[in-house]
């Protein structure tokens, strides 16, 4: 069977309008969901974009393969790691993919037959990506084939065509936020991300405005993957293909410390989509209990039969068969998170509540446990870990418990992380000794020694 891998970058579970978006109309991910097994509780362990996919495509958490962090340049992933690409291709699958991931980290060459990078270092629009593998399918049509389809829409700099931009953003182009500018400036990240996201906007009349851009890119990676979709369907093989669809991690808006970003474990990051559609194999229907994405390379493995692949008895991930073919409505009671990135956290989450435990605030000043009740409170606005330590204290414990069984006695990679230094740090720090080398402003801040706001705020002011 032919097997097809999309990766929609930077999109939450909840921009899709199956899953209750009333922001962003997404039809032809909704088209396929109703033929599709989708999973609605469904979480990264491991954030942001290099981890993720490593964890993913290695059915492993982040602690036991060392991959927790982003750009963290001693991060090596091991040579006997299972490889979802790789057994694959020694199971006489051709293998492709359309994706840059290995121009960052060079595991993620591993198992291809055929790597087609975009061009640019990242973020090439979605029509670009099809162009590149559309060729590609038809050339193997008739082969059993494993795809994968990086798509990078929705991350920033929010650049969409038309006319998404103008459906999405209209209405707001003359609602001015006169504070519009102070807002974003007053962020820490903001020197790294007026580089890479407000530098490329013509305009910014309110942060409303850039939020409506986002939902604007997953409405046209939307259409784009209707595009692909239909060429399938073309081609005459759409229905003999397994297409697993699956976010890496969401987006934060406005709505927490790390704006227009992916940093912070709270559901608008961590709670991804993810369905799988195979007809015949895999029966259509919506499940609500809570799995993870290492949980998606056994499910896969076990539905094209290949179970028994060397190197898969050390998965971490539980196979979703059960949950599809109905044997099953419960999986996991609970899911661990990670990120060490911008700031170095882990958490635990359950149905009900989400517990946070940090080991480095990184430029953020929040570094306090953190305890939100999710059915009361499902943004995670009101840290209830003082008010109700008993909670706090159990989940601590659990998250303690489930770090020491999979650590045993190796080194923890987060620790290691924080030791070398947080990388979105670095990268932050050497963006600001840029911007003063060139402005003739004198040495480094260090950030650390600033933090919160102010970052942003003293450089505005120079």
């Amino acid at each position: 069977m032919r097997t097809i891998f999309i990766s929609m970058d930077t999109v939450c579970a909840d921009r899709w309008s199956s899953m209750g978006s009333t922001k962003v109309a997404t039809p032809n991910l909704d088209a396929l969901a109703s033929s599709s097994a989708t999973f609605t509780q469904t979480y990264a362990s491991d954030i942001p974009t290099q981890p993720s996919h490593t964890s993913l495509f290695t059915g492993r958490f982040g602690i036991n393969t060392g991959i927790v962090s982003h750009f963290h340049p001693p991060a090596m992933l091991g040579e006997d790691a299972a490889w979802l690409p790789t057994i694959f291709q020694q199971q006489g699958h051709v293998t492709g993919a359309v994706d840059h991931l290995f121009s960052m980290k060079e595991w993620f060459i591993r198992g291809y037959d055929d790597y087609m990078v975009p061009p640019g270092r990242s973020r090439s629009p979605a029509s670009v990506i099809n162009g590149l593998s559309f060729p590609w399918v038809e050339q193997h049509a008739d082969e059993d084939f494993f795809l994968f389809l990086h798509y990078w829409d929705a991350h920033i700099p929010y650049v969409p065509p038309e006319p998404f931009k103008s459906l999405y953003t209209g209405h707001l182009v003359d609602e001015v936020d006169p504070m519009a500018d102070w807002k974003i400036q007053s962020r820490p990240s903001y020197p790294l991300f007026k580089r890479n996201l407000y530098d490329h906007l013509e305009r910014i009349p309110s942060l409303e405005y850039i939020e409506a851009l986002h939902y604007a890119e997953v409405a046209y990676l939307d259409h784009e993957l209707g595009n692909l979709f239909n060429h399938l369907a073309d081609t005459g093989i759409l229905d003999d293909t397994m297409v697993v669809i699956f976010g890496d991690h969401g987006e934060v808006m406005t709505e927490h410390d790390a704006w227009f970003d992916h940093a912070g474990l709270y559901d608008s990051v961590v709670h991804v989509p993810l369905l799988i559609r195979a007809p015949g194999l895999v029966q259509p229907g919506r499940h609500d209990a809570l799995v993870q994405l290492v949980d998606v390379m056994p499910t896969v493995l076990e539905l094209q039969g290949f179970s028994g692949a060397e190197g898969t008895e050390r998965l971490d991930g539980r196979s979703l068969v059960p949950l599809i073919q109905g044997r099953a409505t419960e999986h996991r009671d609970a899911v661990f998170l990670s990120e060490s990135t911008w700031q170095a956290k882990r958490g635990i989450r359950t149905p009900d509540w989400k517990y946070i435990s940090c080991w480095d605030p990184g430029i953020y000043p929040r570094c306090e446990p953190e305890l939100y009740d999710l059915r009361t409170d499902p943004t995670e606005q009101t840290n209830l870990a003082a008010s109700r330590p008993d909670v706090a204290a159990e989940l601590d414990a659990r998250l303690s418990v489930w770090m020491r069984d999979q650590l045993g006695e190796a080194p923890d990679p987060m620790e290691e992380v924080v030791e070398f230094g947080l990388p979105a740090v670095a990268r932050l720090e050497s963006v600001i000794k840029e911007d003063m080398e060139a402005e003739e402003l004198g040495d480094i801040i260090d950030l650390r020694e600033i933090g919160g706001p102010r970052v942003g705020a003293a450089l505005v002011q120079d």
